[in-house]
């Protein structure tokens, strides 16, 4: 390990672009650190034994063989909230400590959410199109008011959403494996079932927190149930949502409606990916969900704090 004589120093890699105020915290607490964003796979696994810790956010794959490479690693920093890109076993075998920050864009991909319903409930993304297309269009949208909102995931980003949504007049449905009485009475909602959420919710929004071992939520079966013409929303992962029972629930007009801040494939290059981004009713971002600069100084002061409490709990 590389330390001074103090045995505090250590070495840190940035392998994904953060907010610069998380490397000059981490410069100034006297740690050396190494900025390196644009790192490939291969690049990381031969330098990486090289370093004490390692911060990333979601484009570095820090699977068990890169972990196994990084000899003497025993931090690692998400910028961020999932740890999917993670082999969190692997970290656990090498007793490597992992950090996140948790909560620091909750309100950024809350107000996606909403934004991302909107826009296509009201068809404002196509009708612009068509308006730069030279072709003035008018067209029938949904109001969301009185409607039910499901929110699949009830954590941080659900709850939220949730609270958003009812300000704006929507009853509140949740499923989550973890139910909390406290929070669903906030938003005078009530926990149900996946299947009675499906078939009662005009908009879904699924706002769950996954492992790389987490299976599917949505598949076609769970599509059958889905009330027709329901609007779903997703900036989770796209994983958790069978991309051939999408495509076809949308097709056959069972969905009204897709918006989404991930893609099973970043950036998409599947056939099925580019049908269903140029569905006139679907907004798909390219993962935008923290990209503002609100919640980017959030994650950084965040993550900051977090790695220098277990960089400081590994020196004593």
């Amino acid at each position: 390990m590389n330390t001074d004589a103090n045995g505090k120093t250590m070495r840190i890699l940035i392998s994904d672009p953060v907010e610069r105020s998380l490397i000059t915290g981490l410069e100034e607490k006297g740690h050396l650190v190494d900025y390196r964003p644009d790192l490939s796979q291969g690049q990381l696994t031969e330098i990486l034994h090289g370093y004490d810790a390692v911060v990333v956010r979601s484009r570095t794959k820090l699977t068990s063989e890169v972990l196994h490479s990084g000899q003497g690693l025993q931090v690692i920093g998400r910028a961020g909230i999932g740890t999917d890109n993670i082999d969190m076993g692997a970290a656990e075998d090498l007793q490597i400590k992992v950090v996140t920050a948790a909560g620091s864009s909750t309100d950024s991909v809350a107000e996606l959410n909403l934004a991302l319903l909107i826009d296509i409930a009201r068809r404002i993304n196509f009708l612009n199109r068509q308006l730069r297309e030279g072709k003035f269009v008018k067209a029938t949208g949904t109001e969301i008011f009185g409607k039910t909102a499901g929110m699949i995931g009830f954590g941080r980003i659900g709850f939220q959403t949730a609270n958003y949504l009812k300000a704006l007049g929507l009853g509140i449905l949740a499923f989550d494996p973890y139910e909390s009485a406290e929070l669903i009475g906030k938003v005078s909602g009530k926990y149900v079932s996946l299947d009675e959420l499906l078939e009662k919710s005009d908009f879904i929004f699924i706002s769950v927190t996954i492992s790389k071992d987490s299976g599917e939520i949505l598949g076609e079966e769970k599509f059958g149930k889905v009330k027709k013409g329901a609007i779903l929303i997703n900036t989770s992962r796209a994983e958790v949502v069978n991309l051939d029972a999408l495509v076809k629930a949308m097709r056959d007009g069972r969905l009204g409606g897709y918006g989404a801040d991930v893609l099973w494939t970043e950036p998409p290059d599947s056939p099925l990916e580019k049908e269903l981004i140029s569905m006139d009713n679907v907004i798909i971002t390219p993962h935008i969900g923290a990209q503002t600069n609100e919640a980017q100084k959030r994650v950084a002061k965040m993550t900051l704090e977090n790695m220098l409490k277990a960089m400081e709990e590994i020196n004593r």
